[in-house]
């Protein structure tokens, strides 16, 4: 796997869904947030028109975040299928970590779309960044993902 890089289509969001994002990170500040972005491939890019917070289950929830099994399964479920995971880092900038590009590969292909936010506690409004997820073989053909930076809009 590697890290992110390069400029990609954007990614659009609703407004509704940048303040569920930015309630979400402050309501499980000083934890990680996570969750699921519901939406479709869009002209030029993909929408994100829902998000569905989750319970942060993780055994460190200040340095990592693990989706509520229950929540997580349900939601794989749910018509229209997500199309990416959002998660905050509460007191770091909202660039993926090693440990997020780690992940990557345990997502499924319906996952095109990575938010990580940070909420700007400190006279800043929150941030977002926003990744395409790449899925490419490796050399010896195993599946390999990279993030990609994509730039984000309001719709």
């Amino acid at each position: 796997m590697t890290a992110f890089q390069g400029n990609l289509q954007p990614i659009t969001l609703n407004a509704s869904v940048q303040q569920a994002l930015g309630k979400h990170m402050l309501t499980c500040y000083p934890h990680e947030a996570c969750g699921v972005l519901l939406g479709a491939a869009a002209a030029g890019g993909m929408r994100i028109d829902r998000y569905l917070p989750m319970r942060n289950v993780a055994p460190d929830p200040l340095h990592a975040f693990v989706p509520d099994p229950q929540e997580w399964v349900a939601a794989l479920y749910l018509k229209p299928a997500p199309v990416g995971i959002f998660h905050s880092h509460p007191h770091t900038a909202p660039w993926p970590s090693s440990a997020d590009i780690r992940g990557l590969s345990s997502l499924g292909a319906e996952f095109q779309v990575y938010l990580i936010g940070s909420p700007g506690l400190s006279s800043s409004a929150p941030r977002l960044n926003g990744f395409l997820i790449g899925r490419q073989p490796d050399a010896t053909g195993k599946p390999s993902c990279r993030l990609l930076h994509s730039a984000l809009t309001l719709c």
